[in-house]
């Protein structure tokens, strides 16, 4: 019992020391500050799907570039595979809500209340019911407490952004000037960390740990 004890509690230190790298950050806040950038600029490109589909993958290509030369390739085992999965499920299922609500603002009838509150409330609703949720859930499955931290901070920017931006803008245009300073704010953040990370775990030869 003792050693299977062991055996969890390196997993869960190799765990972590595979998510302090701060790259989640970065690459999360990135994608937030550019998907603001990208709404007030006005450009006719579908940039967003872009950023669903290959943000992950420069992630694991950075990963293996950065974080495993490191602390060595770890593989994890089902539980946290699962917790991960779980995660990038549910980061998904966000995604293609947002992309359906944002296709039925712009160019379908939202009949009724429904938009009249998206107009009005939307800010606090798809920010802090939406994008906050996201982070907390990034942060919840993949046992990073760092973006829960972000989902906490994130909250009063959007209701202070439902306030202190122009009532005459679109609901996206609104939520990008939220995005961008939360993007910025997390792209530091991660920079931080990473400089943090290198300096505390200098490049070894390539080790694979079996969780």
């Amino acid at each position: 019992m003792s050693d299977a004890l062991d055996v969890d509690g390196l997993e869960r230190k190799a765990y972590h020391a595979y998510n302090e790298d701060g790259l989640l950050d970065m690459m999360t806040g990135f994608m937030m500050a550019f998907m603001g950038y990208y709404v007030l600029s006005e450009v006719d490109i579908p940039f967003a799907p872009c950023l669903a589909i290959f943000g992950p993958a420069v992630w694991a290509s950075l990963k293996k570039a950065v974080t495993e030369p490191r602390i060595g390739q770890v593989k994890f085992g089902p539980g946290r595979r699962s917790r991960q999965q779980k995660a990038i499920m549910i980061f998904a299922f966000v995604v293609n809500v947002l992309l359906v609500l944002s296709f039925f603002v712009k160019w379908g009838p939202i009949v009724g209340p429904w938009r009249s509150s998206l107009y009005d409330y939307g800010v606090i609703l798809v920010g802090s019911g939406v994008v906050s949720l996201i982070l907390f859930t990034i942060g919840h499955f993949n046992e990073v407490p760092r973006f829960k931290g972000y989902a906490a901070v994130s909250v009063p920017m959007f209701i202070g952004g439902h306030f202190l931006t122009d009532s005459s803008l679109d609901l996206f245009q609104r939520l990008a000037y939220v995005l961008i300073p939360l993007g910025l704010m997390m792209l530091a953040y991660g920079g931080v960390t990473l400089w943090r990370f290198v300096r505390k775990y200098p490049k070894i030869t390539d080790v694979e740990v079996d969780g």
